[in-house]
């Protein structure tokens, strides 16, 4: 019987052992597909001492005229000292044209600005549309709040249109002032496709600030 026990004592020594091993093998196997994983998701840019802020903002640039295609979604609000309006944002960039659209809680559409073969119309949520060969006029004529949509298909981009800028370690505008008028503050970057990309920004102008937080890009993907 004596035997017996210490037979069974050391075999369940054994199997506690072997599973405490494979516990430590699937967890070594996990921590590396997690790291693995957070690597694809946010790789880290090449080595940013071989290059000043200026070098690695021209560089960006370069990249930024590669993109004959995207798109982004996102959180987009308008504020002013009278009001605050906030919305859903899904942009679609085609060369020169152009698919944007606004949507309030539960996707109910707010506003739809399409720009197709050297026309724009806006859709208004009650459906009425309006036709016009200049956006930004178009924008103007029908929008109480001046939203340089000419410029902003650029500036969510991380191009600010202007040398008039700061740059951080990675040669990423911080801080712009266009010609304008608008003051653009980048506060977040995220890495896409090899491209820094905005995240966070606010564009403002006298009293009103447009900010827009973006989520999912799709870069060069029709």
């Amino acid at each position: 019987m004596q035997v017996l026990i210490a037979g069974i004592i050391i075999f369940r020594s054994l199997f506690e052992s072997a599973m405490l091993t494979s516990r430590s093998f699937y967890m070594t196997i996990l921590i590396l597909l997690l790291s693995a994983c957070s690597s694809t998701r946010s790789p880290a840019p090449a080595d940013i001492s071989l290059f000043s802020p200026q070098q690695l903002w021209q560089q960006q640039q370069h990249r930024l005229q590669t993109l004959t295609s995207w798109q982004l979604q996102g959180q987009i609000a308008f504020i002013t000292p009278q009001s605050r309006n906030s919305a859903s944002i899904n942009w679609q960039q085609y060369s020169n044209d152009f698919s944007l659209n606004l949507s309030g809680p539960l996707g109910i559409h707010v506003l739809s600005l399409d720009r197709s073969a050297g026309l724009s119309t806006l859709t208004l949520e009650d459906d009425r549309q309006y036709q016009s060969m200049d956006t930004q006029q178009l924008i103007n004529q029908l929008s109480p709040l001046p939203i340089p949509v000419n410029e902003l298909r650029y500036w969510i981009l991380g191009d600010p249109l202007t040398q008039t800028v700061s740059l951080d370690k990675y040669g990423r505008v911080t801080q712009a002032q266009h010609a304008l008028g608008w003051q653009i503050h980048y506060t977040s970057y995220q890495w896409v496709n090899d491209i820094w990309l905005p995240q966070n920004m606010v564009i403002s102008k006298d009293d009103m600030r447009i900010k827009i937080i973006t989520r999912n890009w799709k870069l060069n993907a029709n």
